[in-house]
């Protein structure tokens, strides 16, 4: 037995599975960076680091049965050349992605299934060519913000060739956010075989390294302060 997961990830040698024994809290990113298996067996992890776990240079990781509170914007993070990641009965909330691959995961695939998850963009990818398929699930857009519209499922506009495909999975989203946003080139998000509910950005804002994305040219303007360009 271990006092932490970090400890236990340390410890742990490729395909072994790390089962937690009881919640668990955390003020620093957990990093997963060897093919293991965590098993959360039913119990929490509550974080507030800005991410929650950083699936992070590994392939064949597993996350199953773990519920993960995190205060921070991203509860899984799959970075670094990572893939073949499964999330497999997780409930996850973040602030905004429950499931993010970042754009340093250009070629990932990542299987949700058996899922929960609750977020903005709740499940967002930024890299290329990547294969993100959603099984089984329920995926909650919870945008309760006036002005700024998101998606359950995002394509941002650096994830060019990527495809999310949801089967049988519920999607709710409230205000005016969208089921799915394809914000780059040759991306799609398909929703038991169909694009109904997905919307199409034609424009968008540069913020540092992140791009908000717009569905018409005028909305892009009406959002617009001085200075910025579109």
């Amino acid at each position: 037995t271990f006092t932490s997961l970090e400890e236990a990830i340390a410890k742990a040698e490729a395909g072994e599975v790390i089962e937690l024994i009881n919640n668990i809290s955390s003020s620093e990113i957990i990093v997963i960076n060897k093919p293991i298996t965590l098993d959360g067996n039913g119990y929490k992890l509550t974080s507030s680091a800005a991410r929650a776990i950083n699936v992070s240079e590994a392939s064949g990781v597993t996350i199953k049965d773990l519920t993960i509170v995190a205060s921070g914007e991203r509860a899984i993070n799959v970075i670094n050349n990572s893939t073949d990641v499964v999330i497999d009965g997780v409930v996850a909330q973040a602030a905004n992605y429950a499931v993010n691959v970042a754009g340093s995961a250009a070629g990932a695939k990542v299987t949700i299934v058996n899922s929960d998850l609750t977020g903005l963009n709740t499940v967002n990818v930024a890299a290329k060519n990547v294969l993100v398929t959603v099984k089984d699930s329920t995926i909650l857009c919870d945008d309760q913000t006036p002005v700024e519209n998101y998606s359950a499922l995002a394509l941002a506009v650096e994830a060019e060739g990527s495809k999310i495909i949801a089967t049988n999975t519920a999607i709710t989203v409230n205000g005016d956010s969208a089921k799915g946003s394809v914000g780059c080139e040759n991306g799609t998000i398909t929703i038991d075989g169909s694009e109904s509910g997905v919307v199409k950005a034609v424009a968008y804002i540069s913020y540092g390294n992140n791009a908000y994305t717009f569905t018409s040219l005028e909305e892009a303007i009406a959002k617009a302060e001085a200075g910025e360009v579109i």
